[in-house]
């Protein structure tokens, strides 16, 4: 009896799971190809602190805010930290490895990988994109992820505009919006970033799952 109690849990879990999915991917057909990304991106330069001052979720899922992007190096590889705060109540962090390109004219096209031991071993590792489409190092950059899923025909996209302090000045903001046309994306549909409200009530110690990378795999 017990064994069946599991069984049927797994199952309830299992389609839940996929319907959360379906609802995570919503734009027809698959990611934009042929997009133009920064060229000769340096990643020396793209250090140091990246304030999300503006974003683009295309499930329209817009819990978090106070996000920063920050890269650090450890013995293992450098590695993407994305922290946030959840619904204007957690602290949470994401650390993924970044896997950089080896050739130059590639360096804009990176990926990173976060790795969840605790997961069953399918989303225990998890890889997606992260593309620079623009940057100029010291205002501006522009960021997304794209992720297609083969069984509905459908995509998803998340975009970052970062800025190196909690505002963009005009000329930055239309710069850092200008190739956003590439991927399909109509800018007056950016969400802006509030920072007055960046102090939480929990911090969590552990990792947890990126909230600009819904779904660990594409089905």
């Amino acid at each position: 009896m017990l064994y069946r109690y599991q069984r049927a849990i797994v199952a309830l879990s299992e389609v839940l799971q996929k319907i959360s999915v379906y609802g995570y991917f919503t734009i027809k057909g698959r990611c934009p190809e042929n997009v133009n990304l920064q060229p000769e991106f340096r990643l020396s330069d793209f250090y140091g602190k990246w304030y999300q001052v503006y974003h683009h979720s295309s499930d329209n899922r817009n819990n978090n805010n106070c996000s920063i992007l920050e890269l650090t190096t450890r013995p293992s590889g450098i590695y993407l930290n994305q922290s946030r705060v959840d619904r204007g109540l957690f602290h949470r962090y994401s650390m993924g490895e970044l896997t950089i390109p080896i050739n130059i004219e590639d360096a804009a096209n990176m990926d990173v990988t976060y790795v969840f031991p605790e997961e069953p071993r399918r989303i225990k590792s998890r890889k997606y994109p992260f593309r620079i489409l623009a940057t100029n190092y010291n205002y501006y950059a522009t960021v997304y992820t794209c992720v297609y899923s083969p069984l509905i025909d459908k995509h998803f996209i998340y975009v970052w505009i970062l800025s190196r302090k909690h505002s963009l000045n005009l000329v930055s903001k239309e710069l850092a919006i200008k190739p956003l046309s590439q991927i399909g994306i109509d800018s007056t549909k950016l969400l802006k970033d509030d920072f007055s409200k960046c102090y939480p009530k929990y911090y969590e110690d552990k990792q947890s799952n990126p909230l600009t990378f819904s779904y660990p795999v594409p089905i």
